[in-house]
């Protein structure tokens, strides 16, 4: 019996069968679940095309969850069901901190993977917890200022750039915001109540909102004078649209409003760069986002974790590990999709030089000088709990019917009481 499956095996190795994926006994079956748009999924299903003809012996099958992703992997893996690899965010430690997910250094020091020379120290930072590091970064843009080049050249304003303090933003928004009798036609600046936006200038006035031992330190005068200098700009400085403004008007949002030429600058994420390319007739740029104390500014993206109930961990960090490389990330690029988290990619010609903007020369450079001001959100286990928390207080702030210091000193309160 022996004898004939050996010479059935070596009748396969003649004819070619095995190895090509005729016949394949020694290939391992891997489960990865992702989120977002359809065109993310073809992008993702062509890079795992690329990764399974580094690995012929691994086959990769892409679950997507379109809605309600995070509880549909926990459900998953409460039922025994667990992925081998999970595309993560800002819930990224609500896994690590229940083991769920497993730690990577290990296969990261095997495999030579230099963190420092792939990714940003602030985006590793962001998938690190408790001195181990629990998802290789995938994608991340810095959110960066939008502006609109007729308008400031029109005012006689500089360009933004990386050296403007909160005194150059006032001055610029001033100049930049146009009135006809109590009709505003022109806003300077425009953002809102999302916390990207106001988290930056915390940070950026030398604040946060957890310390390194995840204590809530909101209760401060750097965060307390960074909340009303950022809700001065609208009812102080009047170069912003309040949020009764955005109501008035269809609660547009700041992307919208920057299209239509009403806002002169913003602040925004990469996907900004597709949405300009159907607004041919603005003549508009990007810059690094600005500072007070120092430079600050929030990255938007996503990591790529592998699951503790994996039985083939290994062969997963094999596919973590080519998708992060420039070649596993080339197609993000050439799809337009989004910011690559490999620096070696970000610096070069085919994301530098990309046609991005419909012919455009837009500076995306940009990008790679934001990464050392991209700053660390505490992504603490209960990261949902504590943004409703500061959404519930801060949202009179932002309406001006509360004082921020109330508003922090509540904030602090409920953080303590919450975590601890």
């Amino acid at each position: 019996m022996k004898k004939s499956i050996g010479l059935f095996i070596l009748f396969l190795l003649v004819m070619g069968l095995i190895g090509t994926g005729v016949i394949d006994a020694e290939t391992t079956e891997l489960k990865m679940t992702i989120y977002g748009s359809k065109n993310d999924i073809a992008i993702y299903e062509e890079r795992i095309v690329l990764a399974e003809e580094m690995y012929p012996d691994i086959d990769v099958e892409l679950i997507y969850i379109p809605g309600e992703y995070a509880q549909k992997v926990k459900t998953m893996i409460a039922g025994g069901q667990a992925p081998d690899i999970i595309m993560l965010g800002e819930d990224v430690h609500a896994y690590s901190s229940k083991g769920q997910i497993i730690r990577l250094d290990e296969y990261i020091k095997e495999y030579n993977v230099d963190l420092q020379e792939r990714f940003a120290d602030s985006v590793v930072a962001q998938y690190s917890y408790r001195g181990g590091l629990y998802a290789m970064p995938d994608r991340s843009g810095a959110m960066i200022v939008y502006y609109n080049k007729d308008m400031f050249d029109k005012a006689g304003v500089d360009y933004p750039d990386k050296d403007w303090t909160w005194d150059d933003l006032v001055e610029a928004g001033q100049k930049l915001t146009i009135r006809e009798g109590d009709e505003v036609v022109q806003w300077g600046f425009a953002a809102g109540d999302w916390w990207p936006w106001w988290l930056s200038f915390i940070y950026q006035n030398g604040g946060e909102i957890l310390n390194e031992n995840d204590q809530p330190v909101v209760n401060t005068p750097e965060v307390i004078e960074a909340l009303q200098f950022y809700n001065d700009l609208v009812y102080k400085y009047r170069i912003a649209p309040s949020l009764e403004d955005f109501a008035n008007i269809g609660d547009p949002g700041p992307d919208p409003l920057f299209a239509q030429g009403k806002v002169a600058f913003q602040i925004t994420g990469f996907w900004n760069v597709g949405s300009l390319k159907n607004v041919p007739e603005l003549n508009w740029d990007i810059a690094p986002l600005w500072g007070n104390k120092k430079n600050a500014t929030v990255s938007f993206g996503s990591g790529l974790g592998i699951t503790k109930d994996s039985k083939n961990q290994e062969a997963a960090f094999r596919i973590l590990e080519f998708l992060t490389s420039f070649e596993g990330q080339l197609p993000i690029v050439e799809n337009r999709q989004d910011v690559p988290a490999n620096l070696e990619l970000q610096a070069s010609d085919e994301f530098v030089n990309a046609d991005w903007a419909a012919g455009r020369d837009i500076n995306m450079d940009v990008f790679k000088e934001s990464a050392d001001i991209i700053l660390t959100p505490p992504l603490h286990p209960q990261w949902n709990e504590i943004m409703k928390i500061f959404g519930d207080n801060l949202s009179e702030v932002f309406m001006n019917k509360r004082s921020v210091e109330d508003a922090v000193k509540e904030i602090q309160s409920r953080l303590e009481f919450t975590l601890f």
